[in-house]
């Protein structure tokens, strides 16, 4: 039984899985396996996938039926946490990559039988765009400058669901590890989302983690996709889609979380959500739609006010 299990999906992107697979390889930390879910790409890709995962005996292989748009990510990655057989479970999309070789030899650390086991280890990421690191916030590096005490002897924080709704957005499922058990307990990703499927299991998961570790490395390069290309989840949907599945995970989380933190996070993001949609129904030319859904939003806007949310 490995500590690691670093779960990697991929469907037709053998060059990009080719370098993300490598970043993983080369983590300084040996105690690990890689399980690549591939979710039915074409016969050349497929073929690419197999031969390098046939190169190195701790990667596995998952095949997926091939359908016309996959069967998605969340799909996939439950797929992989199945014949995973690590205590936890690690992720990386295709197209990204792990930049620090040391990043599962730290996380082991504080996984030790002398310290409290947590649920969740979360990291930092960079994201670029062409090539260009973007210069402002996108996931959570606006946590460590909000955390007004020093990290412990491992260079870690124990961080607070409050703490992480703070910050202006979501761990990214690159930088996020937790544990397998504990995953199952959630009932891994949601996989009705085709879009911010990480952030709703993020949110799911902060609701009922016992325990939240911090480590404020950056340790992954995350690429925002071309918004012109259509291969990647988020650009192969609609923008009217995207806000509907952004609607969908708050719906579930005002209404499905223990915590009063959360369930008040999501109902203040569902007005902001609601507003959107509403404009994206519009451009579209859902006229009916777009007048609906902004008086939901008025509605919503009023309720937090009068101390309802």
């Amino acid at each position: 039984m490995p500590l690691f299990s670093v779960l990697l999906p991929t469907r037709n992107r053998a060059t990009l899985f080719a370098s993300a697979l490598g970043s993983v390889l080369a983590q300084e930390c040996r105690d690990l396996e890689v399980v690549v879910v591939d979710d039915g790409s074409d016969e050349a890709d497929a073929a690419r996938c197999r031969a390098l995962c046939e190169a190195d005996a701790r990667v596995r292989l998952v095949v997926l039926a091939r359908r016309s748009r996959g069967h998605g990510q969340s799909y996939a990655l439950n797929e992989g946490a199945q014949a995973a057989r690590g205590r936890y479970l690690c992720f990386l999309d295709d197209d990204d990559s792990w930049t620090d070789s040391r990043h599962l030899a730290r996380v082991s650390r504080l996984l030790t039988p002398q310290t409290a086991l947590p649920d969740l280890v979360l990291c930092n990421q960079q994201a670029f765009r062409a090539g260009e690191p973007l210069g402002r916030t996108v996931w959570i590096e606006d946590l460590e400058p909000r955390l007004a005490r020093a990290p412990d002897a491992l260079g870690a924080y124990t961080v607070t669901p409050e703490e992480l709704l703070a910050c202006q957005a979501h761990c990214h499922v690159n930088t996020t590890i937790v544990r397998r058990d504990f995953y199952l307990e959630l009932g891994g990703f949601e996989e009705g989302l085709r879009y911010e499927c990480d952030r709703d299991f993020y949110l799911r998961a902060i609701d009922r983690a016992a325990l939240i570790r911090f480590l404020p490395q950056v340790v992954a390069r995350h690429n925002v996709p071309d918004p012109k290309a259509g291969t990647a989840m988020s650009t192969a949907l609609s923008d009217l889609e995207r806000r509907l599945y952004q609607l969908r995970v708050f719906d579930r989380i005002a209404t499905g979380c223990a915590r009063a933190a959360l369930r008040r996070y999501a109902l203040r993001q569902r007005v902001y959500t609601l507003g959107h949609v509403a404009s994206a129904s519009r451009a579209a030319g859902h006229r009916d739609s777009a007048r609906l859904y902004a008086r939901e939003a008025r509605l919503a806007r009023l309720l937090l006010v009068l101390g309802h949310g």
